[in-house]
């Protein structure tokens, strides 16, 4: 019997930096829960953002954010809170700075941080994403204890860091592409597969009591998680060949159908 049901934001539930949801997911979040089945939003995105997007069951689901960076339950406890060296972190920060048209994000738990420069992916990450932001004068400066270094690129993040950069900082972090935009850096026991085994271990359950679904490579770790893993049908095929299944497309809500057919019908 399914006893948890975790799943991906971005390209799995919503378009990539949207806030475009289907309100259906609520009331299945909501029939789940009277089932004694709980849901987890395991996400790349910020613990505020996940949370304006699921408002009206905020208080019913747990919290996945920054890939792992941080682990938080339904009334607002951190269950986990994964820093990442902080020297590591302006070192990054560092050669990063040295990749073509590439700007910086850094995730702490109630802010991110952005370069003040950086108006192009402020605007989206206030408009589209709705997170909560400081812009800063130098990235390397930031004191807040930071879980995640996210790298943008407009159009192919992968390309940007393909040549030298990722090859460098494989083995010292965890990088994973999070969308054609982003490549994500944590800490190398980071990623959102341990992050929802501290949430089965809080819950008492195995994993073969557990429903995962996803689309890019940061979900994989999650995917290896649970008996019943689903690739959604228009994820990247590294994830459909890490699941047990495939679901239909985020578009074509893969999500809730599955959930709708095998739990809720």
């Amino acid at each position: 019997m399914i006893k948890l049901i975790a799943s991906d934001v971005d390209g799995t539930l919503v378009p990539d930096g949207t806030f475009n949801i289907n309100p259906e997911i609520y009331d299945i979040i909501k029939k789940l829960k009277e089932k004694g089945i709980l849901f987890a939003a395991a996400s790349g995105r910020q613990y505020a953002s996940i949370k304006r997007l699921f408002a009206p069951v905020a208080e019913d689901i747990y919290y996945i954010s920054d890939n792992g960076g941080f682990v938080i339950d339904s009334r607002d406890n951190t269950l986990a809170a994964n820093a990442m060296d902080k020297q590591l972190v302006k070192d990054i920060v560092r050669d990063a700075m040295k990749l073509s048209d590439v700007n910086i994000m850094l995730a702490g738990r109630d802010y991110v941080y952005l370069d003040k420069n950086s108006d192009r992916l402020y605007r989206w990450i206030h408009d589209e994403y709705r997170f909560d932001i400081k812009r800063v004068d130098d990235l390397t400066l930031v004191e807040d204890d930071i879980t995640k270094v996210s790298l943008y690129h407009p159009t192919d993040a992968e390309g940007a860091v393909r040549e030298w950069f990722y090859d460098k900082w494989q083995d010292k972090a965890a990088l994973a592409c999070a969308g054609l935009n982003w490549v994500d850096c944590n800490r190398s026991d980071v990623n959102k597969g341990n992050a929802l085994k501290l949430i089965m271990d809080e819950l008492h359950v195995t994993d073969d009591e557990v429903m995962v679904f996803g689309d890019n490579i940061n979900d994989i770790g999650m995917i290896r998680c649970a008996k019943y893993s689903y690739a959604v049908g228009s994820a990247r095929q590294e994830v459909k060949d890490a699941a047990r299944f495939v679901t239909d497309t985020m578009a074509n809500q893969g999500v809730i159908k599955t959930i709708k057919e095998k739990i809720l019908l």
